[in-house]
């Protein structure tokens, strides 16, 4: 028993260890709207217009899932992330939120995604 607790314990070690720091504590995504666009030049835009403004994003293209991630970190942990999802064969895109610690873009970060569609 007691070596079955020790493995058990020692996995959880490593699969946290793997994640990186802050990636555990991201909450279920949200979405937050549907933009007409493809969510390649809808990331781009959005990420050009924050990357001015606000410094420690990260962008993430997830080819494989038709996603991009844009995420604002702060030291070692992620505080929240937009996602960029594709819909409708590339004439839509899914907007969604992941929050670490409570922690949201602000909605002045949303008008620019949204801006960005128009």
């Amino acid at each position: 028993m007691k070596a079955l607790s020790m493995a058990l314990l020692t996995s959880v070690i490593i699969l946290v260890g793997c994640a990186g720091p802050g990636q555990l504590v991201l909450g279920d995504p949200i979405v937050v709207d549907h933009l007409d666009g493809s969510y390649q030049h809808l990331a781009s835009c959005t990420y050009e217009h924050l990357a001015r403004q606000q410094g420690l994003l990260s962008m993430t293209d997830l080819r494989e899932r038709r996603a991009i991630r844009i995420g604002l970190t702060k030291g070692p942990e992620t505080h929240w992330e937009l996602w960029f999802v594709d819909e409708d064969g590339g004439r839509q895109t899914r907007l969604e939120v992941t929050s670490a610690n409570g922690s949201f873009p602000s909605e002045h970060v949303l008008a620019l995604a949204r801006a960005c569609a128009a």
